[in-house]
């Protein structure tokens, strides 16, 4: 028992020192609480069917979230106990123990305290069930959450990045068309609809409730098939901490060790990229390129092709690009919007752009590879974009397609004409912002989800490109001539190619001139210390950091002008009381929501600059 209650208690002591050191935890239980008193509330009197929805739904948020807020940083894992003399099976139920002791269990057992409230009114017997329904459900979240948490947050595996991605792509997608999913949510809590109502016995959420209504034989079953599930995660929960309690890792498939080299080479063609070995590249894949195509590009271009399908981290990046980018186009049909369902393949490559902004951060040491050839530092480049390039084009061309012929009523020029915009700044301008900021990871032999190599400012850049290449075919559309509006497909692909030279460019410039200083940054293996920003107001740290203070309010505000104030105004024709050209009328209009875009330019380039010129912190 002393062995089951350590993990226990070592996870209490590191709460209660992070309910010291800071306010968030607090926060976050006052939140939980609340919105589990309504969800109690509703239980009283709401809808059986609606309830049963939003309590699995509550338990799918509690797997999924910690996937993307990082809820791995504070847990007692597998690893810690490797060196104690301990069984497996002892050794999961005490990290079981201890997943159990924080606010988000504890909430989340108060939240589906509903589902007995509302049984109360079939009697003593709904009550019990119900009880036994809501506690296996809490058991599923809690040992769910553990296995999410061991088998996708820290794998190195393609299969472990795909579903962090399509997870994290999904919640965001969610949260970024809340506007739109909140008309539905509002009908859904008068009543489920019966299309929605037919599909429920397949939803292990509605089991619960559902034994309890229905007849005693189907109740027993569905009460049967919420222990089934808990046994096979709490079976798939032992399997991940017996692996890494004897071979040393959670879940990362073996290699041979002709396989085992360090994390994608980033060189230039001469380099190998991992699982390469050297025969293969003197048989045809170096300098020359071999079957990729003559010259060195062609060599990059297929080794990072190889990279990306291969490289945990970037296969989350682009499963997380297409998710959010999908979502984000498709999810107000919900609410009888079809404006965005064409723009699906824009919203991809810009996000998929964004999310490359720093990349050259995984690549480490195998950096020094493009100086080592004449002209290494422009085939590194060239050969990075048009590797983007290949590899984002044909997914944003097929979603476009798909949204045009899922929203036929809906104009496809503007989409259109901005994709090979969007298309050509994605490939190059990330490759420089991420040659101008780099982030480098603990270890790019084995990176995990946690090593997230790009920060706010790249992002920022990154998308900033797309959006100034995709201004022009707008331009044309939206003010231009009727007779040259057909024209505008011309010019996005023009104003591609010129962001995708100018790109280009500034990173050979870059990499050509400030190599030494962009190799140290990429083979340090700790990042320098960054801006501590308090969580609550702090008067002294004001007064020290008004730039920081600064940027951080401009970052952070200047969205607002540009997106639903100017580009949703010129693009889409919205209106509404906050919409301040939703006021006037004609050119007078157009003219300031011009005006608001170029407000928040302003204030974003002005927080980008006080950014910059924050203090930074010694080490």
């Amino acid at each position: 028992m002393s062995a089951v209650g350590t993990p226990a208690r070592m996870r209490a002591s590191m709460f209660r020192r992070s309910l010291r050191e800071h306010p968030g935890p607090v926060v976050a239980a006052i939140v939980g609480l609340l919105t589990a008193a309504w969800l109690i509330r509703y239980g009283v009197y709401g809808d059986r069917h609606t309830l049963s929805i939003l309590a699995g739904t509550w338990v799918l948020g509690w797997i999924v979230l910690p996937l993307m807020l990082g809820g791995g940083r504070g847990r007692v894992r597998p690893s810690h106990l490797r060196l104690e003399p301990v069984g497996s099976v002892a050794a999961a139920a005490g990290l079981l123990l201890a997943s159990a002791v924080g606010i988000g269990p504890l909430v989340s057992l108060v939240a589906l305290t509903a589902l007995p409230v509302h049984a109360a009114r079939y009697g003593a017997r709904g009550v019990a069930i119900a009880a036994l329904g809501a506690l296996l459900l809490w058991l599923t979240g809690l040992i769910g959450s553990a296995v999410a948490l061991e088998a996708i947050g820290h794998a190195a595996g393609p299969v472990g990045a795909v579903l962090t991605g399509v997870f994290t792509g999904t919640v965001m997608g969610v949260l970024g068309s809340v506007w739109a999913v909140a008309s539905w949510i509002t009908s859904l809590l008068a009543g489920a609809p019966d299309h929605i109502v037919r599909w429920l016995p397949w939803f292990p959420g509605s089991w619960p409730l559902s034994a309890v209504a229905g007849p005693s034989v189907r109740g027993f079953a569905m009460i049967a098939g919420l222990l089934g599930i808990v046994v096979g995660f709490a079976l798939a929960y032992l399997l991940l901490v017996r692996r890494a309690l004897v071979a040393g890792t959670t879940w990362r498939p073996r290699r041979s060790p002709a396989s085992s080299v360090p994390a994608p080479a980033v060189g230039v063609p001469v380099a190998r990229a991992a699982g390469d070995s050297v025969g293969s590249v003197a048989r045809g894949r170096g300098l020359s390129g071999g079957w990729w195509g003559p010259g060195p590009v062609w060599a990059v271009a297929g080794r990072e092709l190889r990279t990306w399908v291969r490289h945990p981290l970037r296969v989350q990046y682009l499963a997380f690009a297409v998710v959010y980018g999908s979502l984000l186009a498709g999810l107000p049909m919900i609410a009888g919007a079809d404006l965005l369902v064409p723009w699906a393949g824009v919203l991809t490559a810009l996000w998929a752009a964004a999310m490359s902004a720093g990349l050259v951060g995984l690549d480490g040491t195998a950096l020094w590879m493009p100086f080592t050839s004449p002209g290494g530092e422009r085939a590194e480049v060239r050969g990075r974009a048009l590797a983007w390039l290949l590899l984002v084009s044909p997914i944003a061309v097929l979603l476009t397609v798909a949204g045009i012929l899922l929203a036929p009523d809906v104009d496809p020029l503007p989409a259109l004409a901005v994709l090979p915009a969007v298309l050509g700044a994605g490939a190059t301008v990330p490759v420089w912002v991420s040659l101008l900021r780099v982030r480098p990871v603990p270890d790019p032999r084995h990176p995990t989800s946690a090593d997230n190599p790009t920060d706010i400012i790249s992002v920022l850049v990154a998308s900033a490109a797309g959006l100034v290449a995709a201004a022009l075919p707008m331009a044309l559309i939206i003010w231009g001539p009727d007779g040259l509006r057909p024209l505008a497909p011309a010019v996005g692909a023009a104003a591609g190619a010129g962001m995708w030279f100018a790109g280009a460019w500034l990173a050979d410039d870059r990499l050509a001139t400030r190599s030494a200083e962009v190799l140290t940054a990429a083979g340090q293996r700790t990042r320098p210390p960054e801006t501590v920003i308090p969580l609550t107001w702090d008067a002294d740290w004001y007064r020290a950091n008004r730039a920081t203070a600064w940027a951080l309010i401009l970052l952070m505000a200047g969205w607002i002008p540009v997106v639903p104030q100017g580009l949703m105004v010129l693009v889409f024709d919205i209106g509404g009381g906050w919409i301040v050209a939703s006021h006037v009328s004609g050119t007078a209009r157009t003219g300031v929501a011009v005006a608001m875009v170029a407000l928040g330019g302003a204030l974003l380039l002005t927080g980008l600059v006080l950014w910059g010129r924050r203090p930074r912190p010694t080490a």
